[in-house]
């Protein structure tokens, strides 16, 4: 099947079954010794993560978060710097103006992301990684490794609200991310010790995105 075709098979599931679900996946993520050895964090903006957004900050690592469309670039969220109950609002694209801090280019080189976790329709046996067909999480991390904000031994993981949806193959193209586990409400299962590649193919990328994304046109014309 082309990826087409499995957005087709793998549709994003209804609301009420990811709410039901993201406090089970914040949990299974607590309990990784990645996720408490790490300091600084990237979690996407899904209403899957949510709650695993604000343990994030609940457990004293700093929050990377994208911003919409990655127009803007990336936003940092501090622990222990936002009320208690703002936490849920702050972890949202609404919040992040008013709780997180904009990140410059010697900002992003300063951070050392060991852990980025993205929500996937599907994820199948060898890492591969089905999104939304966006490309925004394979663009964050090979973005943020180019501008040296990631650690040298990072991982991806990738978030499903379902474990039926590790599936044997899915198509690959150049710039996708490897998964090294999968989150899942049942708990967290290891793929293999991926080390994904940090690569920005500009040939693949319309120059219309590339300007629309502030920190990607930069590094663009810096290079």
């Amino acid at each position: 099947m082309t990826k087409k075709e499995l957005r087709i098979a793998c549709p994003q599931q209804a609301e009420d079954r990811i709410i039901a679900v993201q406090g089970k996946l914040a949990e299974n993520l607590r309990r990784s010794p990645d996720y408490r050895q790490c300091r600084q964090i990237f979690l996407d903006p899904s209403l899957l993560l949510r709650q695993a957004r604000v343990n994030a900050l609940i457990d004293g690592k700093e929050l990377i978060m994208p911003a919409a469309g990655l127009n803007d670039g990336f936003y940092l969220l501090k622990p222990f710097r936002i009320p208690f109950k703002e936490l849920v609002s702050a972890v949202t694209y609404k919040g992040l103006a008013r709780h997180g801090r904009k990140l410059g280019a010697a900002d992003i080189a300063s951070l050392a992301i060991s852990l980025f976790v993205g929500e996937a329709l599907a994820v199948d046996r060898r890492g591969g990684h089905l999104g939304d067909g966006r490309g925004f999480l394979d663009l964050a991390v090979a973005l943020l490794g180019k501008m040296g904000g990631v650690a040298a031994n990072f991982q991806v993981i990738g978030a499903l609200g379902d474990s039926d949806r590790i599936i044997e193959e899915i198509p690959g193209d150049r710039w996708d991310v490897t998964c090294a586990k999968v989150l899942t409400p049942e708990g967290l299962v290891e793929l293999g010790d991926f080390s994904p590649a940090v690569e920005i193919f500009w040939d693949e990328l319309p120059i219309e995105k590339i300007k629309r994304i502030s920190p990607l046109w930069k590094l663009r014309e810096n290079n």
